[in-house]
């Protein structure tokens, strides 16, 4: 699930899920609790552009890279 994922880079950055939920609201200029981004994360919900200003504020990004082809 990507809530585990999350998870594990708000640890390596020490950000709290509520701090993020805040930098989100400031990024975005809307509301977001840690509840509400919580729910989106765990109901997988939660959409590409805020994957990516996720990414953004926690010091990555996402990339697309082709899988190996040698599997067929």
């Amino acid at each position: 699930m990507i809530i585990n994922d999350l998870k594990k880079l708000l640890l390596d950055v020490n950000i709290s899920l509520t701090e993020l939920a805040n930098a989100l609201a400031k990024r975005l200029n809307k509301p977001y609790s840690m509840q509400n981004l919580s729910n989106k994360l765990r109901k997988e919900t939660i959409t590409h552009r805020e994957m990516l200003i996720i990414a953004d504020i926690l010091g990555y990004e996402i990339k697309f890279i082709p899988k190996n082809n040698n599997d067929k």
